[in-house]
């Protein structure tokens, strides 16, 4: 099952020191941390629903987090890991692929290693509306509201 793989890839992948993309956009910890954990809530909200977290699919956005994470920890990725990591089929995948290129948010460049595969980055202008958006969340996320079923502190 491709949820499997995505958390296989995300359990793998080693951890570098950030450094900037680019031009210079420089990654937060607490925005990427953020990112990370946004996109790993999606896989286990998938684990937790089953067959039905089918629907709940957002293969364009699930994309560009992966990308993300990617580019914060300074790791090139090829088309097919950008399909993996949308959790959709890869036709479907690569569709949305292409609507995040044709918005200006990533950009398809040759695989210098292997001419076969390609390989997917962020613009720059993906990277600060991703900052952007973690910034909001993080101002309205309230870590310490308790959950059904939380132990009274």
């Amino acid at each position: 099952m491709a949820d499997a793989d995505n958390s296989y890839r995300l359990r793998e992948r080693p951890t570098l020191p950030p450094r900037p993309a680019g031009g210079g956009v420089a990654f937060t910890g607490k925005a990427a941390d953020l990112v990370e954990g946004i996109y790993r809530s999606r896989r286990l909200r998938d684990d937790a629903f089953g067959e039905i977290a089918g629907q709940f699919r957002e293969p364009t956005w699930d994309i560009l987090l992966d990308l993300y994470l990617a580019a914060a920890k300074g790791r090139p990725v090829s088309v097919s890991s950008a399909c993996i990591g949308s959790g959709a089929p890869q036709t479907t995948a690569i569709r949305h692929l292409a609507l995040l290129e044709s918005a200006g948010l990533v950009v398809r460049s040759p695989n210098p290693m292997d001419n076969r595969a390609g390989i997917v980055t962020l613009t720059e202008d993906a990277i600060r509306k991703v900052d952007d958006w973690a910034r909001r969340v993080r101002s309205v996320w309230k870590a310490e509201t308790p959950l059904p079923g939380d132990p009274a502190i």
